[in-house]
C-alpha cells in the first residue's frame, strides 16, 4: 500500500468514527492486580522476570456481554458476492470458453457454506485474542475494590509507550450493543487474507468486537491492549515502560514483605514501590 493510500484509509477511519483513540506515549496507565492466589503470584513473578503482561481470555472477563456484539444475518447472493471481492471473468471470457454467463444468484444460491464461515471467523477471533486491561486512573476507590482484592492488591504503573509493538486504545462506551452483520464478518475473514495492512472493515469489525463496552462501566475509563494467542503468549514491556508498583491500602505486611523481595530479585530491582493510603477527609485513595 502506497502513502496516498494509507494516507485515503486513516481520513476514512477518522471521518467515519472507526479509529481507535490511542493512549500517548508518556501517559500513565495503571493496571490493578488482585495478588490473592498463588497463580497470581507466580504471575507477578514472571512478569518482573520476563517482562511481559499475559491478557485475560473472553471467559475470564466480569462482563458476561464482553466480546458479543448482536450478530444479524444479512447474507444474500449480492451481500456475499460484494463481500468476497472477487472480480468475475469478462463476458468475452465466458464465450471464449463456451460458458454461459453466470448470474450472482445462481452463483451464490446455497447461502449456509458462507454464513457458516463468517460465524466461524468470528468465534475464532473470540477463542484466540487476549486482552490486557488498563485504566487512567491509580486513585479509584471503585477500581481499588473490584480488581485489587479489595484494596488488599496492587497497581502497576506504566507509560503508553512502554509496550513492544502494541499501543493500548481507550474501550468506548455506549447504551446499545453494536450490532455486527455477518456481511462484515465475511469480508474481513477475505481481505485479512490477502492485505498487507489493515483495512477499514477490520477496524470496524474491531472496535464493535473489542473495544465497545456498556456505558455503565463508563467510571472505568478503560483502555486495551488485544493480541492473538495463537501467534504469541503475552506482550512484552520495556524495563522503563513500567514507571512504579503501588502497594494497596490494605496489603497485609506478608504480602508487603513478599512483593518487595520478588521485585529485588528480579531484572526490575529498582523499581519503586509506593504505597497507597485512605483518604482522611474524602471518599477517595491517595498515592505516596
Amino acid at each position: 500500500m502506497d502513502f496516498e493510500d494509507w494516507a485515503g484509509r486513516e481520513l476514512t477511519l477518522l471521518s467515519g468514527g472507526l479509529a481507535h483513540r490511542p493512549v500517548n506515549a508518556h501517559q500513565s496507565i495503571f493496571k490493578y492486580i488482585g495478588l490473592n492466589s498463588e497463580t497470581s503470584w507466580t504471575f507477578f513473578g514472571d512478569m518482573l522476570n520476563k517482562l511481559e503482561l499475559v491478557g485475560s481470555s473472553a471467559q475470564a472477563l466480569n462482563d458476561p456481554f464482553e466480546l458479543s456484539p448482536h450478530v444479524f444475518d444479512d447474507l444474500r447472493p449480492k451481500v456475499i458476492h460484494s463481500a468476497l471481492g472477487i472480480i468475475p471473468l469478462s463476458p468475452l471470457d465466458y464465450r471464449l470458453r463456451g460458458q454461459p454467463i453466470p448470474s450472482v444468484d445462481e452463483t451464490y444460491s446455497d447461502l449456509e457454506p458462507y454464513r457458516e464461515e463468517a460465524k466461524e471467523f468470528l468465534n475464532l477471533r473470540v477463542q484466540n485474542s487476549r486482552i490486557i486491561c488498563f485504566c487512567e486512573r491509580s486513585d479509584s476507590p471503585l477500581l481499588w475494590s473490584h480488581y485489587a482484592n479489595s484494596y488488599r492488591g496492587a497497581c502497576l504503573h506504566f507509560l503508553g509507550r512502554g509496550f513492544k509493538g502494541y499501543t493500548p486504545f481507550y474501550v468506548s462506551y455506549s447504551a446499545h450493543r453494536p450490532t455486527l452483520p455477518l456481511s462484515l464478518a465475511l469480508r474481513v475473514s477475505h481481505s485479512s487474507k490477502k492485505a498487507s495492512l489493515r483495512s477499514v472493515y477490520e477496524f470496524e469489525l474491531e472496535k464493535m468486537q473489542f473495544f465497545c463496552k456498556a456505558s455503565d462501566w463508563e467510571y472505568e475509563c478503560e483502555m486495551r491492549i488485544i493480541y492473538d494467542m495463537s501467534k504469541r503468549p503475552a506482550v512484552n514491556f520495556l524495563e522503563e515502560g513500567l514507571v512504579s508498583i503501588i502497594l494497596g491500602p490494605r496489603m497485609s505486611s506478608v504480602d508487603e514483605e513478599r512483593l518487595r523481595d520478588l521485585v529485588s530479585q528480579s531484572r526490575l530491582a529498582h523499581l519503586p514501590i509506593r504505597r497507597a493510603r485512605l483518604s482522611t477527609n474524602s471518599f477517595s485513595v491517595e498515592i505516596d
